[in-house]
């Protein structure tokens, strides 16, 4: 199906009847209906959305805009932004917290991340990484965030409870993609430019 501009980030509602598709070149985001498997309500966000992710309660997106420096916070019910929270240069990815309370935003250009209060929609902590700060993901038990940092062939690990870098690893150039596992034993990261993937 057809959705906006140069469609970059996609995410799907914890309940599966929801796909929210981030597209760059039309400054808005194309919600699915996936039981009518057609694009349903398309709205507009600030210059850029690129990152998406869905809190695990499915009540609200957020949305990073790369030109615009901010994150859109939209809720799911009426599909209207309800926020828009400035953060770091050139935002990134996002990821959302197992208890949906933290929003953690890559800055590629500035270098850090940027740590969200979903309660109050405010930037309550910046995280200096190393250079361009690209992919992000929180393991399930919402301890540690992982960051992969393009421009540095290193992951560095956060830990949420004092949101410092408690150890970095040094992986392959052009580390980008993340996610891990279920039990949070292992990260798989995508390296760009060495076409491999690495196991941490």
């Amino acid at each position: 199906m057809n959705v906006g501009d140069i469609a970059c980030g996609v995410a799907v509602t914890p309940d599966g009847k929801k796909v929210y598709v981030t597209n760059a070149g039309s400054n808005n985001v194309s919600i699915i209906d996936t039981t009518k498997k057609k694009v349903t309500s398309t709205m507009y966000v600030e210059s850029e959305p690129f990152g998406v992710a869905i809190n695990p309660a499915g009540t609200k997106v957020y949305v990073t805009n790369i030109i615009s420096n901010t994150v859109s916070v939209i809720n799911t019910m009426t599909n209207t932004v309800i926020a828009t929270v400035p953060v770091g240069s050139y935002p990134q990815a996002i990821a959302v917290s197992p208890d949906g309370t933290r929003a953690y935003v890559t800055n590629l250009v500035s270098n850090n991340v940027s740590v969200i209060d979903t309660a109050t929609n405010t930037v309550t902590s910046t995280v200096n990484v190393e250079n361009y700060p690209s992919g992000i993901e929180v393991n399930p038990k919402g301890t540690k965030v992982y960051v992969t940092n393009m421009g540095s062939k290193s992951v560095s690990v956060i830990g949420t409870a004092t949101n410092t870098v408690t150890s970095t690893v040094t992986v392959e150039t052009g580390a980008n993609g993340i996610a891990v596992n279920p039990d949070g034993t292992k990260v798989y990261l995508s390296n760009e430019y060495t076409n491999n993937v690495s196991v941490i």
